[in-house]
């Protein structure tokens, strides 16, 4: 508890004020993006609590622009690259900083971020990928506003906790799969992460799982590949080429397969290719992000395509609602889109004409 003689701080307000120290600090400083009513209401608490400005403190807070934490979790994920340049850009606009700290795949991105979050300096923070497994309690060490992107809503936390922009992975998964059998595939693996694992791909193995289950297809495990290894990440080219080489070895009976991410799917095409296997006359294959690359492949991969452009603006006019508002939480589903490419196509029965 602060002495009763000691001078109250901008955090004080805060806390009495209920909103975070960044809209205190823009309000006592006459700074824009902050309502009227939200100004007035606590310059007059300010008033009213005795509060004087360290003219210190203040200086040096007035030679630092303010800045964005955005947190990225999973260094190598080229879908992250596209949405980190409009992310930057449009933050950049509003006369922010980002400040940019990439975390493995196997860290726990909170720990980081609590690391370099710091509520004078930062005035909001972005979660972009993460893990599904935190506790709520985690996430009352943040005093500033943060989003999370490309990862929806969490099980283990309320959803006032936190707010998120995301695609439905498990939803558009389930897509996915059903694009497959919709083609005529019914023996359909996937290749995706450890079990156990709490990153988008276990949503989207679900989906598959789920694809499966509403077509009416038994589900067989053994189509399900992946690879557990210590502080490994699951979401690179060289992971999709393993998993689907030693598929391809064990199960020739499989015709099409669903990759949870575009990486995955193009480093399985050059498996499916070194095994004699034409490309989707013989395997259909289907991918999940829509990142640049998968364009330029041949054939053009088949893939659920998330809107990078869409959930950079989302997620930046969330986080800003609530560092110039002080508004509510609130969760976002962004929808995807299926592009068809090149990778799949119908299922050519034994004897059939290719």
């Amino acid at each position: 508890m602060r002495a009763s003689n000691s001078r109250p701080t901008i955090k004080d307000i805060a806390k009495v004020a209920g909103v975070g120290v960044v809209t205190v600090s823009r309000a006592l400083n006459n700074k824009p993006d902050i309502s009227d009513s939200t100004r007035e209401r606590i310059v007059a608490l300010a008033d009213q609590m005795g509060y004087r400005p360290n003219r210190h403190a203040r200086f040096l807070k007035l030679s630092h622009n303010p800045a964005i934490a955005l947190i990225i979790k999973g260094i190598d994920n080229p879908f992250f690259q596209q949405v980190l340049d409009p992310l930057e850009a449009i933050v950049r606009e509003k006369n922010y900083l980002l400040t940019v700290v990439k975390v493995p795949h196997w860290a726990d991105e909170v720990e980081e971020a609590t690391k370099i979050v710091d509520e004078e300096l930062m005035a909001g923070a972005i979660f972009l990928g993460g893990s599904f497994r935190h506790e709520a309690s985690v996430f009352k060490k943040f005093n500033v506003p943060f989003v999370l992107s490309t990862v929806s809503r969490l099980p283990k936390v309320d959803d006032s906790a936190y707010s998120s922009v995301a695609v439905d992975d498990q939803e558009e998964a389930t897509r996915a799969v059903q694009h497959l059998i919709d083609l005529g595939h019914t023996t359909i693996a996937a290749l995706g992460v450890p079990e156990g694992d709490a990153s988008v791909g276990a949503q989207r193995i679900t989906g598959y799982r789920q694809a499966l289950s509403n077509a009416g297809i038994p589900l067989d495990d053994d189509l399900i590949r992946f690879e557990t290894r210590e502080q490994m990440n699951p979401y690179t080219y060289e992971h999709g080429y393993h998993l689907a080489k030693r598929l391809l070895q064990e199960r020739p009976d499989v015709t099409a397969i669903f990759a949870i991410a575009d990486v995955l799917a193009i480093g399985a095409m050059r498996a499916i290719r070194e095994a004699g296997l034409s490309i989707p006359d013989d395997m259909s294959i289907i991918g999940f992000d829509g990142i640049t690359i998968g364009q330029f492949v041949e054939p053009e991969l088949t893939t659920v395509v998330q809107p990078p452009l869409e959930i950079a603006r989302l997620t930046c006019d969330v986080l800003f609602e609530q560092i110039n508002d002080s508004a509510p939480v609130r969760h976002v589903f962004v929808p995807a889109t299926i592009h068809a490419g090149g990778t799949t196509a119908p299922l050519v029965q034994s004897g059939e004409a290719k």
